[in-house]
């Protein structure tokens, strides 16, 4: 029987960035990324070594759905990087017990399952994560008819130049640049809304957040 690295089952809650900031949902955090970022906010959740649980897809459903207590259909799954795991199986039972399945990742790994999700959110990341993601690892995918957004984290400035190229390229897909948070948010929020706002090279489908369950102080 084949067992799933998880590092925490939380919520309900509300989803703190991209174009469902705010609404209602649960999370499934996954441990283990292929990714090292320099300014990684789940160091926690970095290592499949630092799973605080091996279930079953069968064990994980039911967390889920006991933990929701019917407040909210919807779960987020996020990380680390949900897609270095094989979730097509625990994607096809959610379904079953009719949940929304919301997918958080880089973009670095497309597996098959990743396009019958409900939504997915590709945050590549920029040159200041140290992990510059190439568009080519998912430029497949955002010709795809899957629901999905981008997402990207904006310190600097050639992170906000690795941003606009994003953009040139998937023009049509909504995009989010948030405010990159390794002290206090205010800052580069603010110098992010000032690029934005006068520059020509964004179309209206784009918006500047920050990470608001930081700013709220809530998991």
């Amino acid at each position: 029987m084949s067992r799933i690295s998880v590092y925490e089952v939380f919520g309900p809650t509300i989803q703190g960035e991209g174009m469902y900031c705010g609404h209602r949902t649960m999370f499934l955090r996954m441990a283990g990324c292929d990714y090292r970022c320099s300014w990684c906010d789940t160091l926690h959740a970095q290592s499949i070594k630092q799973a605080r649980y091996e279930l079953t897809e069968e064990e994980i459903v039911q967390l889920i759905s006991g933990e929701a207590g019917g407040i909210t259909k919807r779960v987020t799954i996020t990380g680390g990087n949900p897609c270095i795991h094989d979730l097509s199986r625990l994607v096809s039972l959610l379904k079953q017990e009719n949940y929304k399945i919301h997918i958080e990742t880089q973009g670095s790994i497309i597996p098959s399952w990743l396009y019958s999700v409900d939504h997915v959110c590709i945050s590549p990341k920029p040159p200041s994560s140290g992990n510059i993601t190439e568009l080519s690892s998912f430029d497949k995918f955002m010709s795809s008819v899957a629901a999905k957004e981008l997402k990207i984290v904006i310190g600097t400035d050639e992170d906000y130049l690795y941003a606009k190229k994003v953009h040139q390229e998937y023009k049509s897909c909504p995009l989010t640049l948030q405010a990159c948070t390794t002290g206090d948010p205010l800052p580069v929020l603010n110098w992010l809304i000032e690029k934005v706002s006068s520059d020509p090279g964004f179309d209206d489908n784009v918006k500047v957040l920050p990470q608001l369950h930081v700013l709220l102080g809530i998991k």
